[in-house]
């Protein structure tokens, strides 16, 4: 796998679990956004609280990563710190 200079690891257990979570958030997302679709048919409601929920989710899924890199370079400059001393 791979290993950016922050200290991140990429591993296929860290793949899997990035898609369950993100899968999670768009099923939540979508039944968020059913209640803000304007139609009484229940299958327009479905297509497009899900079709809604998809740029939501893919925001999400950027966040997290944003969010492990980050946390993953403060442990490595911590640790780099703590081996200076």
């Amino acid at each position: 796998m791979s290993k950016a200079a922050s200290g991140y690891n990429v591993t296929a257990k860290s793949t899997v679990i990035d898609i369950a979570i993100t899968a999670i958030a768009w099923v939540l997302f979508t039944l968020w956004f059913k209640s803000h679709v304007m139609s009484y048919d229940p299958t327009t409601v479905l297509f497009w609280g899900a079709f809604t929920a998809v740029p939501a989710t893919a925001i999400f899924w950027l966040c997290m990563q944003m969010f492990k890199v980050t946390l993953a370079h403060q442990k490595k400059m911590e640790q780099e710190k703590a081996n200076k001393q």
